[in-house]
């Protein structure tokens, strides 16, 4: 008979023992470790929102008094601003495409912004020390009551994009002042009778080889379908070869639809570059609020300027200008001095001659000392950035302006104004971190660099 009996079951050891349990301290190690590394990771994940998405976003990088502005509201504001300019560069590029070697100040422009441009910080500054000034200016314009509807600044966008639902709106003239100030004898006597006197006042004469202080930039006007700037600049797109059709379709009638959905795309655009529309928006408020706050300031400003008209000798060292300025006590002819020796080449045959100026045209140390000298009086050698100036006094009045000189005379004056007003405040402060929080983007594409910087 087969033998059916089940063994019996043996005892477990200890050696089978300290194994078992070897192997689940193991296994709880390792679960221990898998969950304090996905622990580690989950945390860092957490850190890394949390400071991306709160905390950098709400790092303070000025402040106005109680009015902060952050990193959520700079960075908009920078590729705003970068976007435009690079508008602008394409822009300027363009005309220089179309009037050649004529339109060499453009291609001047486009590469200042692009050399601009390739420097964030610069930008930066800029724009934080506008944001500064935007909220310093709404604190005043609330005090005078000035403000800016909504139906305002939707009227500036239409114009921006050259979309007028009630008609194209009739350009109107300007009538220009022309002053023609009648030569005293004592004039007569400075530039004698062989000299071309300068009748007709400037305020934009400088030297060759040396600027005024505020040099203006040309502005160009957007069109129907450009990206629209708050501050009056041109924005758009680089253009390209239009092929001409054989027929020439009807064009659309820009209507209300179709600004519309004009509108939208460009909302669409600039979003995908880190700019949502209530920056778009502010940005024409802000500039409509400063030029209405301008207009009350310089509220009290009449259409005329207190000028001078001068004549330098310019030259390159002290002694030079104390040997010219020697000869002239010598009884020497200015005319013949200024066209041996003078290094202003854009007036040296003329004696020199720099008509009418008012304050702020000419560099600081030049200004101060033709604006101290009587008529007819030569000054001592004057030293600035271009070398050793001998001035003589030809006139001094107060003269009428025309509307352009005005403009820029009322922006002087308000730029002026603030600045004063931004010192006078001891409440504003501004955080050195604003530079690592400072965007480089949009940048400026190989493609547009080469053809501006190869456009030599």
């Amino acid at each position: 008979m087969a033998n059916n009996r089940i063994p019996e079951k043996q005892g477990v050891t200890k050696k089978h023992l300290a194994k078992q349990e070897r192997e689940r301290r193991e296994t709880r190690a390792i679960l221990i470790a898998t969950l304090s590394i996905a622990a580690i990771v989950v945390g860092l994940l957490a850190y890394v929102l949390v400071d991306n998405y709160i905390v950098k976003p709400s790092t303070v990088v000025a402040s106005v008094g109680e009015k902060k502005i952050t990193v959520r509201e700079f960075q908009p504001v920078v590729k705003f601003t970068r976007l435009n300019m690079l508008n602008q560069a394409s822009n300027y590029y363009y005309y220089y495409q179309m009037l050649g070697s004529y339109g060499s100040s453009f291609l001047t422009t486009a590469q200042d912004l692009v050399t601009s441009l390739n420097s964030p910080a610069v930008i930066g500054e800029q724009v934080l020390n506008t944001m500064v000034e935007d909220i310093l200016i709404e604190e005043e314009a609330a005090k005078r009551g000035i403000t800016v509807s909504d139906e305002e600044v939707a009227l500036a966008m239409q114009e921006a994009f050259e979309f007028y639902p009630e008609g194209t709106p009739t350009p109107t003239i300007t009538p220009t002042i022309v002053n023609t100030p009648t030569l005293s004898l004592s004039q007569i006597a400075i530039i004698q009778p062989t000299d071309t006197p300068t009748p007709l006042p400037t305020a934009t004469s400088t030297p060759d080889g040396w600027a005024p202080t505020n040099t203006a930039t040309p502005t160009l006007e957007p069109s129907a379908t450009s990206e629209p700037v708050p501050a009056g600049s041109t924005a758009t797109s680089v253009p390209t070869e239009t092929k001409v059709p054989t027929i020439t379709p009807t064009p659309t009638v820009f209507t209300t639809k179709v600004y519309g959905g004009v509108l939208k795309d460009y909302y669409q655009n600039v979003s995908t570059y880190g700019v949502p529309r209530d920056v778009v928006e502010r940005s024409f408020r802000t500039q409509l609020l400063r030029e209405k706050l301008l207009e009350a300031v310089t509220a009290d400003l009449k259409p005329e300027q207190e000028q001078v008209w001068a004549r330098h000798i310019l030259v390159a060292t002290e002694d030079e200008a104390k040997s010219v300025l020697e000869a002239l006590n010598a009884g020497e002819d200015w005319n013949t001095l200024a066209a041996t020796y003078s290094t202003d080449t854009s007036n040296k045959d003329n004696g020199g001659d720099l008509g009418w100026f008012g304050r702020g045209t000419m560099v600081q140390a030049f200004e101060d000392a033709a604006f101290a000298l009587k008529e007819g009086e030569i000054s001592e050698p004057v030293k600035t950035d271009f070398g050793y100036h001998i001035i003589q006094c030809v006139g001094h009045a107060v003269n009428p302006l025309d509307a352009s000189a005005f403009a820029t005379l009322k922006q002087t004056t308000f730029n002026n104004w603030l600045s004063a007003l931004r010192t006078s405040r001891n409440d504003i402060v501004i955080d050195d971190r604003w530079v690592e929080f400072t965007p480089s983007t949009p940048a400026v594409t190989s493609t547009l660099y080469n053809a501006i910087f190869g456009a030599q």
